[in-house]
């Protein structure tokens, strides 16, 4: 991927996981990365939605990415919501509790809207969960709890976030945890 691309998506995601989508100017996101308004559109010819797609489509990717790497580590999906907890709570501890989930926040501000944005997002969601049910099958869970409970790990995930966000408290990553561990124990 070309440097200023990249540079761009990586502003762009960290501003928008701070502030949401519509509270982030194009201004902002060219001074923070350095990059001349013409290099962007050049990259990003759409402009701040496309940039923000490109952004909605890197955290998918990343997060299918991990999936794949822990479940083809042997670990359980058990192991795996423990990790993710660890890994999710020191995040918001470093980041100083600024940093929120990308695709809640631009899926809470695009709402039921119709358009590329909220489309990538529903996309990013759809195939995190599938990849998810996919493991949860892989442990013998049938095929429609295992849709249930990827669903259910997601939206809880996604609410232990905003929650420990609002209190600068990772209580609520641990609690959900906890609870969804116990999902996936009684299958």
């Amino acid at each position: 991927m070309h440097p200023t691309r990249n540079r761009l998506i990586s502003v762009a995601t960290r501003l928008f996981q701070q502030r949401g989508y519509h509270a982030i100017g194009l201004a902002e996101i060219l001074a923070l990365s350095e990059t001349p308004k013409g290099s962007l559109y050049h990259h990003f010819p759409g402009g701040k939605p496309e940039l923000a797609e490109a952004c909605v489509a890197r955290i998918a990717e990343s997060s299918l990415a991990a999936i794949d790497r822990l479940s083809g580590s042997g670990l359980d999906m058990i192991g795996f919501l423990r990790r993710l907890s660890e890994v999710t709570a020191a995040w918001l501890q470093r980041t100083d509790w600024l940093d929120g989930s990308l695709l809640a926040v631009i899926g809470q501000e695009q709402g039921g809207a119709n358009g590329p944005l909220s489309e990538a997002v529903r996309i990013a969601y759809q195939r995190i969960e599938m990849r998810l049910a996919r493991w949860l099958m892989a442990e013998g869970i049938a095929v429609a709890r295992a849709r249930d409970m990827a669903a259910t790990i997601i939206a809880a995930q996604e609410g232990a976030l905003v929650l420990a966000r609002s209190r600068h408290d990772a209580a609520p990553v641990t609690l959900v945890t906890d609870m969804l561990c116990s999902m996936v124990e009684r299958g």
